[in-house]
């Protein structure tokens, strides 16, 4: 899941950013000017969505082995 949430944020920034580029030379008037910053929103909660999917990539490092050690020092005495 985490991975095709990834790939959608980064294929919806490519998308919005073609349409950005597009459109920028072009704002005549306050309805184009509105249309850049949501175009510009979008593309900052997609960079989020990147940002928050990243640890895919970094699996490497990581382990899901968890290691528990016992000691006789911190079991409980019995009282005779």
């Amino acid at each position: 899941m985490k991975l095709f949430s990834f790939v959608l944020s980064v294929a919806v920034f490519f998308i919005s950013l073609y349409f950005f580029v597009i459109k920028v030379p072009y704002i005549i008037t306050f309805n184009d000017v509105i249309y850049i910053l949501l175009l510009a929103i979008l593309m900052t909660i997609c960079i989020t969505g990147v940002v928050i999917n990243w640890e895919i990539f970094d699996r490497k490092g990581k382990s899901s082995i968890v290691l528990f050690v016992s000691n006789g020092f911190s079991k409980k005495k019995k009282s005779k």
